[in-house]
């Protein structure tokens, strides 16, 4: 019970108490009485369905946040691409440079060094310091 029902209430009781629901004035009396605890209801109504609503506003902002960390997280891989497409890496066998577009890296057969033909694994590092410490996940060791 809300603090407006608990006054309504005691008002109710206070009229009760008083005995004058014959005279006019009890009558009317009666009347705001009856009035003010409808409106204590309407009120306690609003409070449930804001509360509701809260809920479904924070489950909104937290898909959200989600929907974000997805976009970001795409734009972390798309930033290791120069503006031409291709992703730079050193040969850990030879220390050649050589350049991967995205379609080398989603290749089934893997990548190949085409200067000394070793296989070349790459992390998309996602901590900016581009040193290629991150694993699979993108997570720092």
């Amino acid at each position: 019970m809300s603090y407006i029902s608990e006054k309504v209430a005691y008002l109710d009781g206070l009229a009760d108490g008083l005995g004058i629901e014959d005279e006019k004035q009890g009558k009317l009396l009666r009347g705001i009485i009856d009035v003010l605890s409808a409106i204590a209801e309407e009120l306690e109504e609003q409070d449930e369905s804001l509360d509701d609503l809260s809920g479904c506003i924070d489950h909104l902002y937290d898909e959200i946040d989600q929907i974000d960390e997805s976009l970001f997280s795409d734009d972390d891989e798309e930033d290791a691409f120069d503006e031409d497409g291709f992703l730079e890496v050193v040969c850990p066998s030879c220390g050649e440079t050589i350049y991967f577009d995205e379609e080398m890296l989603d290749a089934e057969e893997g990548l190949i060094c085409p200067s000394c033909n070793e296989p070349v694994s790459i992390n998309i590092c996602d901590c900016d310091c581009e040193c290629g410490c991150c694993d699979e996940n993108g997570e720092e060791p």
